[in-house]
């Protein structure tokens, strides 16, 4: 479902993977893995129905220019401890799953 950007801690895949099955962190990948291009990351969820989760902007921009898919959710919610992300993932969760439903393409998220 998420595929969490190389910004975000490969270890939330497992705090959130109940919640959000098939998250993957791009870092962990074994098709990705840590310092994968933007444009082959964009590809990857495109082609695997995925969700990009970021903090930066650059998906945000791909998304601009290009349109979903993948969609992507922009977390805004600076430099933090896991613990953070993971709760304002959770928190978010109904609104996540109508985002995925839905035909909106980008989400933000304020932390």
């Amino acid at each position: 479902m998420l595929l969490l950007d190389e910004n975000l801690s490969y270890k939330l895949v497992s705090r959130l993977i109940h919640e959000f099955p098939g998250t993957q962190a791009v870092a962990k990948s074994k098709n990705l893995g840590e310092g994968t291009g933007d444009e082959r990351v964009w590809k990857y969820a495109k082609i695997n129905s995925l969700v990009l989760v970021t903090k930066d902007k650059d998906f945000v921009d791909y998304w601009k220019r290009f349109g979903p898919p993948p969609k992507v959710i922009k977390l805004n919610i600076g430099n933090c401890r896991i613990n953070a992300i993971e709760l304002l993932l959770k928190s978010n969760k109904e609104e996540i799953i109508q985002f995925v439903a839905g035909n909106k393409g980008l989400l933000v998220l304020e932390g």
